[in-house]
């Protein structure tokens, strides 16, 4: 909002201004205001009346318009520069509060609180040098007011000037020793100076006078467990989550402190506490990261640490970090040149040359054959004999390898979807009970075989999706997994494995609880040979992860390869005698079905549930050695383009 300076001009009559203030017309004051060209600076009192009437009706903007034009008439008078130096404070026209307390004090070099106010508005312009400077003036002049030194102090110390804000901090607690604020600023200070004995001590103070206060106990936890007091941290800690369980820095130091006493699942619990509070910071993955490269778990601590990659791309922490996995997993090649850049960008840090370093000895190490030392090239130096691991050794590490990929697995695999696993069971609920209601119709109420077409659906739908499960989802595992590949103790074989396991346990545990659902709903269900039915089950499942091998290296290498997989498992749902039984067909179809392993491994299955039904074309020794070659087949392609399949995309 401006004033007129067009319209004709018009002199302020003091008596009717003032009287029209007295009866707070102030909109009748305003607009007079507004249409007088150049009121006389005498009237700069009169309209300060009105900015003050103004802002304390609530009408800020006309308030700050008025002031603006007081201060020009008469910025020379001191009444009328205090108040728009208090105006403008308070409606956050920290410039011109700062224009209005300077002119103020060029006529009162002593005057302290002007100094200090002029410091508060110069620090909310950003102007911190300048507002130090007022500030340690204030400070000075008036040595034993406590809100001066401590401004002067927290001003200085939020500007790494630590050396400098020690005394005003020291001496804002000696005015006031039982102020917590102080104490921690003052802890705070000291401990940048190297000082930790005494600023743990300040910072015990600060917990004492103000024991629901986080910020002070997140403080004073910080330096008890630099000064290696893991307990009390973790009392501290402990008391202040009971209070405020929603604060993720507190579970992150709870993490640390774990950490710090070897309680590594106490630390990962805590860290993933925090991170489902904050799920995108940073440093939070990259700590989780380093706990569970503690563990053994290679491939959740590469995820961790790639996305705190991502969600910083700037972290030398996190580049750090990349490389040392990189360097452990013999990436030498990678790891050079990922050092490269981090030099590049952060040619000043002093643990990024190191971890470089550590790169190029381990390069120098590994060099085959030996070496001369140049300025001594008498004497060889040759390497000290690996050590093979043992066959137990690589076992173990196999096991590990695969329960993290099956753990990662677990929580991805219905990750988009609310119901999460409850999928797993839909499905089949919803086949079953389809089929049952259609050939219920068409059949006048009897199954081929049995009683209830529940349990004949049943028996045909669990080893086709066993299969169909097992050899899908195994088809992907590489291609859903290349930034995984990128980590030595992680192969191939791995990651296609990892999905297949989890895939048959998943559709077992599945088939376990419809059969109790048939229980619970009077529907008897249990098998009659549960021997031939758990037999079937996994004679299944070694030919769904032998296809499933194949189809990984064949989806690999044509990119394709699933849709056509796809269109091949609906035809198999027709000729695979899921809900019918082949006997009921012509003996030359059945007989071209019988090449189906499929078709043997549901009537195997079926033959377990009725004893009756022994089908005299069903051939158990031919889904054996079906899925057997299956498995070598797909063993062996996986083995002999392993490299080909690792390389990144």
């Amino acid at each position: 909002m401006s004033f007129d300076h067009h319209s004709p001009q018009l002199a302020i009559d003091h008596k009717r201004f003032s009287q029209a203030l007295e009866r707070d017309a102030l909109d009748v004051c305003l607009d007079y205001l507004r249409r007088n060209q150049a009121p006389e600076p005498e009237a700069a009192k009169l309209i300060s009346r009105l900015s003050e009437k103004l802002f304390r009706n609530g009408r800020t903007d006309d308030a700050v318009e008025c002031g603006r034009l007081a201060f020009a008439l008469a910025a020379n008078d001191n009444e009328v520069a205090d108040f728009c130096a208090w105006l403008f404070s308070n409606c956050g026209c920290y410039a011109e509060a700062v224009a209005a307390y300077e002119r103020l004090i060029e006529h009162r070099p002593d005057w302290v609180e002007g100094y200090r106010h002029a410091s508060g508005a110069l620090a909310a312009t950003g102007a911190m040098d300048r507002a130090i400077a007022f500030a340690v003036k204030a400070s000075n002049l008036a040595p034993d007011n406590f809100d001066y030194a401590f401004h002067a102090g927290c001003l200085l110390l939020d500007a790494g000037k630590a050396e400098e804000a020690a005394p005003h901090l020291a001496r804002a607690v000696a005015i006031e020793p039982e102020n917590p604020r102080a104490a921690r600023a003052l802890s705070a200070a000291i401990y940048s100076l190297d000082r930790l004995d005494e600023a743990l001590r300040l910072a015990l103070q600060a917990e004492a006078l103000a024991p629901g206060d986080t910020d002070i106990t997140i403080h004073a936890t910080e330096l008890l467990l630099r000064s290696e007091r893991i307990d009390d941290a973790l009392g501290l800690l402990d008391a202040a989550t009971d209070r405020e369980p929603t604060n993720p820095t507190l579970w992150r130091l709870i993490s640390a402190a774990e950490s710090q006493s070897g309680a590594t699942e106490a630390a990962l619990a805590a860290i993933e506490r925090a991170l489902a509070l904050v799920p995108d910071n940073a440093e939070y993955h990259l700590h989780r990261g380093h706990l569970l490269y503690r563990c053994g778990d290679f491939v959740a601590a590469a995820e961790a640490i790639n996305r705190a990659a991502a969600l910083d791309p700037c972290s030398q922490s996190a580049k750090r970090a990349q490389l040392e996995l990189l360097v452990v997993g013999g990436q030498l090649t990678e790891a050079t040149a990922m050092g490269g850049e981090l030099l590049r960008a952060f040619p000043d840090d002093n643990a990024s040359a190191e971890a470089v370093l550590r790169v190029l000895n381990h390069r120098l190490d590994t060099i085959d054959g030996d070496y001369v030392v140049v300025a001594d090239r008498s004497r060889h130096l040759s390497r000290p004999p690996r050590t093979e691991p043992s066959f137990i050794d690589r076992m173990r590490s196999q096991t590990r390898v695969l329960f993290a990929l099956i753990i990662r697995e677990t929580r991805t695999r219905f990750g988009d979807s609310r119901l999460g696993y409850g999928w797993a069971l839909i499905e089949p609920v919803l086949h079953i009970a389809l089929l049952s209601a259609v050939f219920s119709l068409l059949m006048r109420g009897a199954p081929p075989i049995g009683t209830h077409f529940f349990v004949f659906y049943y028996s045909g739908l669990v080893p086709y999706l066993v299969f169909i499960h097992t050899s899908t989802s195994m088809m992907h595992g590489v291609t859903s997994n290349g930034s995984l590949l990128q980590l030595p103790p992680v192969k191939s074989f791995d990651v296609i494995l990892a999905r297949g396991l989890l895939e048959f346990a998943t559709d077992i545990v599945v088939a376990v609880i419809l059969l109790v659902g048939f229980a619970a709903m009077g529907i008897p269900a249990m098998p009659d040979n549960l021997w031939s039915v758990a037999t079937a089950l996994i004679a299944t499942g070694l030919l769904g992860c032998g296809v499933g091998f194949v189809n990984a290296v064949l989806q690999t290498l044509f990119h394709g390869w699933d849709k056509l997989w796809n269109n091949m498992t609906r035809l198999l749902y027709f000729f695979s005698g899921i809900f019918y039984v082949p006997g009921m067909m012509p003996d030359w179809a059945r007989d071209s079905l019988a090449w189906n392993p499929l078709l043997h491994a549901i009537d195997w299955f079926r033959a377990g549930f009725f004893g009756t039904y022994q089908p005299h074309w069903l051939d158990r020794r031919y889904l054996l050695v079906t899925a057997i070659l299956a498995l070598l087949a797909g063993l062996s392609l996986e083995r002999g383009l392993r490299r080909q399949l690792s390389e990144p995309a």
